[in-house]
């Protein structure tokens, strides 16, 4: 899980990473604050959240294996347990962590793809411009 709050408008958003498999059904995915359900992708799932919470939420999937939450969060500044479930084939996967949205980084392309990928990947894809630079 790889939590960061977005740019502008300082939601926080949580990236959960699920092996990619083609099983039937799925993949669908729901979001957990401490517990109580925020958002889910299930289809015809009934959610048992206030309407103020259920327009704070937004749960999509990034095909192929990315389950992602944003969230607009309260004035409260309270840390939360964030859990995402993925549902592939006929079973559940289970992650949770710990987020306090005061203490988030910004989320950019450069922190996720140091926090996702390899560094070695970030080596190999930035060894052509270096090389590149350095040539006459």
């Amino acid at each position: 899980m790889f939590p960061c709050l977005t740019y502008l408008e300082r939601n926080v958003r949580v990236d959960c990473e699920f092996p990619e498999t083609y099983e039937v059904p799925g993949p669908y995915c729901e979001f957990r604050q401490d517990s109580r359900i925020v958002g889910t992708t299930y289809p015809n799932q009934i959610i048992y959240v206030s309407t103020e919470d259920r327009r704070r939420s937004n749960v999509s999937l990034a095909y192929p294996n990315l389950c992602r939450l944003s969230w607009a969060p309260m004035a409260d500044e309270k840390p939360y347990t964030y859990t995402c479930r993925v549902y592939q084939g006929n079973s559940w996967k289970e992650n949770s962590m710990a987020v306090h949205h005061r203490l988030l980084p910004i989320c950019s392309a450069i922190s996720v793809m140091f926090k996702s990928a390899p560094w070695l990947l970030s080596l190999v894809m930035s060894l052509p411009v270096a090389v590149g630079l350095l040539s006459p």
